[in-house]
């Protein structure tokens, strides 16, 4: 587990740019290149640090949520589009609303429904996320939207889709992600709360009402990340 140290920002610099009054995580190791660089820590950053720390707090990630959505409003480009395309050089996403009463794969942290994704007629991906983005769950979108190879397989999968249904038929290891407050996913074939004997899940059954984030913000969280993840191909 990565260590982190608490950063706090004056309270004027706060409330120019309408974040919330909190400890913002850095990573301890980069201690020495912000300190050469005078200091200066951009948006883009605190956001990218955030989504890290986030994907390893069993309790209390809930309440950074507030600083997340905020940096991303200030980094998201003005567009309106109810849907968007947003890739890189090894994936390809759709980003807009899905059917929850249809047949998805979620993405949760405890009983709290962070993504859906829903298969495109091609059976590459649309995702729709309701909360901000921890690292974990980017790393599962990222790699369940990876490109076909030359034979149009995906990991050895016929497409995306497929792919994607696979990684999320592992009940154990959804099971200890939960239990550790991690991101998981899980498979719904009837619609979010609809379990395989029929019978409701009233937890995430109540969040099907739930609006999902504007696409312009998931592609911006998803694009900070991409961009600024040392782990990453790119």
């Amino acid at each position: 587990m990565k260590e982190f140290i608490d950063m706090h920002w004056k309270a004027e610099w706060l409330r120019e740019y309408g974040l919330p009054d909190i400890g913002y995580p850095m990573p301890s190791d980069a201690t020495g290149e912000v300190l050469n660089a005078g200091g200066e820590i951009g948006f883009a950053q605190i956001l990218f640090w955030l989504q890290d720390f986030s994907a390893e707090q069993q309790e209390g990630w809930q309440e950074l949520e507030p600083a997340m959505q905020r940096l991303t409003e200030l980094l998201a480009p003005d567009d309106s589009r109810e849907v968007l395309t947003a890739q890189g050089d090894t994936w390809f996403l759709e980003l807009g609303p899905v059917n929850l009463s249809s047949i998805i794969i979620t993405i949760q942290r405890r009983d709290n429904l962070i993504a859906a994704i829903a298969p495109r007629q091609d059976f590459r991906l649309r995702v729709a996320a309701y909360h901000p983005l921890d690292a974990k769950t980017i790393n599962y979108l990222l790699g369940l939207s990876t490109l076909p190879d030359n034979e149009g397989n995906v990991c050895m999968r016929p497409n995306n889709w497929e792919y994607a249904l696979d990684q999320a038929s592992h009940p154990m290891s959804a099971f200890y992600a939960c239990e550790r407050g991690e991101s998981y996913m899980s498979l719904w074939e009837y619609g979010l709360g609809v379990t395989a004997d029929g019978s409701n899940n009233e937890i995430f059954v109540r969040q099907k009402t739930l609006e999902p984030i504007a696409p312009k913000f998931v592609a911006t969280q998803i694009g900070i990340f991409y961009e600024l993840c040392p782990d990453l191909d790119q």
